[in-house]
Formats: structure tokens, sequence, C-alpha cells
């Protein structure tokens, strides 16, 4: 291979006079030499030179003298293809059969291939090497490598001629219980776009074996399918398929996939097994390798989170004192607090229907904040709280049972919610309830209409779900669409209804009070945004998992 070589030559001028050469260097022509390591690399190759002479990178500059850079990227390109790790699964003077982990850049994989591979001649240069099959960065799998070209046409021609066997293992989003492509892939379920053309499962898959099933709490199933492919293999028709054509979605981050979780990376797809007859030999070769060990750590996972929530819920039937749960409702995903019909929230027994939210566990800190704010304010004053998007009146409700001087408000744009607070109230307050709080329908826009109604603490929930992006995680559709979804979504990116708060939290919270939010995942720093101009971050609250799950707001001092 020709080198390449990065050349540069300077004169130093007075302002450099002085400094040591090296990091001159480095500072001023990070684009022949990219980093510090690099340029350690080609002081001790001598490619670095000053007045025609090698130096060390310590060398102190003097005015005019010149620099001379040959700095050879070939050596460099050569280092980091050697460190690339090849499993090579089989290998013979004709071909071999590697393993590609998956986030490897197939081209220099590919290089790196040829370096562990290839033949070489008499004057021991690697002869060129050619790969059959490719697999996309993402995935891993089975590479057939042929290093004549006599055996390169042969296997070519298998591969395009569909006669190598190839064998995917995937990993899918729920129960796929039919290896049937006609049940499996059905036309009316596509929500592709006009412009794509429609994909023959046929052309793709030759045939599917259903390998196992892993119950999955974020995606109801797992399933681990082996499926044998047609070739030339393309990786995105075989995406698009299921992603497109079946309810069954490849796990992964890649395009036409989806994830388990946010913070999952890479494709389960791997090409575990190859068949070919052998080119010389005439052999029936079989190459066949486990699935990565990432896929066992996925699945048992997946089934460790279920049985925790089934334990969970196990204990909450428990405690409810039912003794029979419809199982049919609870196979149909059917949310547990619906069946109950209860939900517990900060130590306490809520009633819930399918009117109202189901109260989370992350929101008890939006109870423990209006506490802590109280007790910083007069003591000697009752307080007054609203719940805007009170819904069954959990948050209300348990700040009121927690200080027993406070009265509140809660409002909601659902009546058929608000029957469901004014029971809770009734059960859990007892006898303070027709005195310390009031249920009313109201939507938060008209906040602030009446000036004599101000409070000393406002305490929100509001919708923050974005229903574009809440609409693409199909593993959670048949959860969002059993709750209420005017208390889940908003428009404006989830934004919608901290911007309306904004503008009538000043005329309903009092000069000294606090506003306390719940806000999603990663939106807290957008929120601070939307209030600053008349308020300020007191405190904020982190929930169980670690997110920034409630912000404190206490209006700026200049409005005070």
């Amino acid at each position: 291979m020709e080198d390449k070589i990065n050349y540069l030559k300077v004169i130093v001028s007075e302002t450099a006079e002085g400094e040591r050469i090296g990091k001159y260097v480095l500072r001023n022509y990070r684009d022949a030499v990219r980093s510090k390591l690099m340029l350690h690399r080609a002081f001790k190759r001598q490619e670095i030179s000053v007045n025609g002479g090698p130096v060390e990178e310590t060398r102190l500059l003097q005015k005019n003298d010149i620099i001379e850079i040959k700095y050879n990227t070939s050596i460099e390109e050569d280092n980091k293809i050697k460190i690339i790790p090849i499993r090579i699964c089989y290998e013979d003077e004709y071909l071999a059969v590697v393993w590609k982990p998956s986030g490897q850049n197939f081209k220099n994989f590919e290089k790196a291939i040829h370096f562990n591979t290839a033949l070489k001649d008499v004057n021991g240069n690697r002869q060129k090497v050619w790969c059959i099959n490719e697999i996309q960065k993402a995935a891993s799998g089975l590479i057939l490598v042929a290093k004549t070209e006599e055996i390169k046409g042969f296997l070519y021609e298998q591969y395009k001629l569909d006669k190598i066997q190839v064998t995917m293992r995937v990993l899918c989003h729920g129960l796929v219980s039919t290896s049937d492509n006609s049940q499996l892939f059905l036309p009316e379920l596509t929500n592709k776009k006009n412009e794509e053309e429609d994909i023959d499962p046929n052309q793709v898959l030759k045939s599917i074996d259903i390998v196992s099933h892993t119950p999955s709490n974020n995606a109801h199933y797992i399933s681990r399918l082996d499926l044998q492919l047609h070739t030339p293999l393309s990786s995105v028709w075989l995406r698009k398929l299921f992603f497109y054509h079946s309810k069954h979605p490849i796990i992964g981050n890649s395009k036409f996939t989806l994830p388990l979780k946010a913070s999952d990376k890479g494709l389960s797809a791997s090409l575990i097994k190859l068949s070919f007859i052998h080119p010389i030999t005439q052999s029936l070769m079989q190459i066949e390798e486990e699935e990565p060990a990432k896929f066992r750590t996925i699945c048992e996972r997946e089934a460790r989170f279920y049985q925790n929530k089934l334990d969970r819920e196990a204990e909450e039937i428990r405690k409810s004192g039912l003794s029979e749960i419809d199982i049919a409702e609870r196979n149909d995903g059917q949310l547990l607090a619906y069946v109950l019909g209860q939900k517990e929230f900060y130590g306490r027994m809520f009633k819930v229907t399918k009117d109202c939210l189901i109260p989370r566990a992350s929101s008890e800190t939006l109870v423990q904040a209006t506490i802590a704010a109280l007790l910083q304010q007069n003591k000697k004053d009752s307080k007054r709280i609203i719940d805007v998007g009170a819904g069954c009146g959990n948050l209300l409700i348990s700040i009121l049972k927690e200080i027993p001087s406070a009265t509140g408000v809660g409002i909601d744009i659902s009546e058929a919610a608000l029957e469901v607070a004014r029971e809770n109230s009734r059960n859990i307050l007892l006898d303070d309830n027709y005195q310390r709080v009031e249920w009313r329908v109201q939507d938060m826009s008209t906040l602030g209409n009446n000036t004599m109604d101000i409070f000393d603490v406002l305490v929100c929930n509001p919708p923050y779900l974005d229903y574009a992006k809440a609409n693409r995680r199909r593993d959670q559709r048949a959860i969002f669409e059993q709750e209420p979804a005017e208390a889940l979504f908003a428009k404006d990116n989830g934004y919608e209804w901290y911007t309306i708060l904004s503008k009538v939290a000043l005329f309903t919270v009092k000069p000294d009070g606090y506003i306390i939010l719940e806000c999603g995942k990663g939106m807290m720093a957008a929120v601070v945004d939307i209030f600053a101009h008349n308020w300020e971050i007191d405190s904020t609250y982190k929930d169980s998992q670690g997110w920034d799950r409630c912000l404190v707001l206490r209006r700026r001092k200049n409005y005070l």
C-alpha cells in the first residue's frame, strides 16, 4: 500500500521563539498531526525535523527555524487496523470465515481481515482478499472471505444465486406466534410512506424458526427468531419488513428498528450460521456460532424486571383484599391499577378509575417538595394550596394529610376525575374533608381571573408527553391508550401547559409563594427557561431513578 504523507514546512516567527516544538506543532498544526500521542510517535519515527535534522519534542525553537513535517498517516492507519479484534472461525489456504463484532465499521474491519487472513507472495506482501457478504456496523456475525480471485468468483456466484445458506438470529418486540409469512407480515399493517416500495417477505425470508419467548415489561414479550434469508442479503429490507409490515420490529436503535430502552445501543441481529459448498473440496461447510452474549443479557434483564413487576403486583393484589383477578384482562395488558381500582401513593391507598391518571411513585417528590416549602414559610398562617390537574386527588390529599393546618383547592377539566377525588378525600381526610378541600371543574388557563383567589403553593403535574414522540414507541401505545389522553399529552413538544402556567401563576400565587412542578425526563432546563422572566429556582428533587423530576420555583426578588 502506498504511503500517505501529511507534509508541512513552516518558518518559525519571532512570537514562537523559546516555545517547545511539540507544543508549538500541536497548538498550530493539528490538521497535520491530530493528537498528542500521534505527535509523540511522529517524533519517535523522526518525521519532524528542524533545519534538516531530527529533534526531540522538547527542543526550544528559535526565530527563523525551519520546521518540516512528513507525517506518515498510513502507519497510524495500519496500527489501528492491527488492534481490531478478528476472530477466525474457520480458515484454509482458499478461504476463511471470520466473526465481526457489533459496532465495528465494516470498511475498517475488511482491512483488518486482509491483515489477518491474506496470503503472502514470495516477497512477503499480502495479497488481496474479498468479503463475500457484508454486515452493517450495528450488527454482528459471520463473514465469508475468499483468498484468491478464482475462489472469489465461485463464492460470489453461489451467493448471487442464493446457494449459500444464511441464518440470522434476531430479537423482536412482542409475541411472534407464527412462522407463516402470510400471517406474520400483513399488507394492511404497513405504516410506510407512500413512496416506499412494497417488500415481499418471500423475497427476503426463506423460513422462520421461533427459538424462544421472554416476558418483558417494555415489549410485553421478546421473541428470539432464527431467520433463514435469501441472498444477496439486504439488511435494510429485512429491517423494513419487520418494522413496516409486522407488529414485531427488530430491537435496536438503528433506522427501521425500535429500542427496548433509550439507553440500549446497537442492533439485535446477528448472522450466526453459514452453509456453503467448498469450492475446492466440494464438501458441505457448516459454520455456526453462538449468539452474542448481549442477546442473553437483554433477555435475562427483561425476564428479571418482569418477575420483579409480578412480585410487586402480587403484593398490591394482596393489599387490595381481592382474592381473584381477571387473568384475561392482565394478559391483554390491562393496567393493574385499573383492574384493582386502586393504587398506593405516599403510603395511602387511592381509588382510581380510567377517568384519571394512575399515580406514579415519581410524583411523590412533589408532595415532599410542597411539605418542605410550606415549612419554610410563616408557620402561624394557615396555608392554601392549589393542585392544578388534580385527577384522583392523590397530590393534594397527601399534602393536606401531612400538613393538618393547610387547606386546598383541586381543579381539573374532568368532572368524572373529580368525583374520584371527592371520594378519596372523604375516605382519607374523613371529618376534615369538607372544611379543608374544594374540588372545582376548571381549566388551568382561566386561573388568575379572580385576583382574590390566591395561594401559597401551586402544585402541578401537567401533561408533558409529546404525542408525536410517544406514538413512535409502539411498545408503550397500549399503556398510553388506557389512561386519559388529556392527562398525558401536550402540544409544543410537551411544553404547552408549562407555558400557560407561567402566564397565570403571577396572578395565582402569593408574592412569597412557590410553584412546584413535575418535569418529564430531560425537560427541566427548558421549563426553567419558560418561567425565567418572573421565577427562579428554589430547589430541585430527583426521583428514585435519578432523574430531575420535581422543580420548585420562587418569585424573583424584584417582583416581590
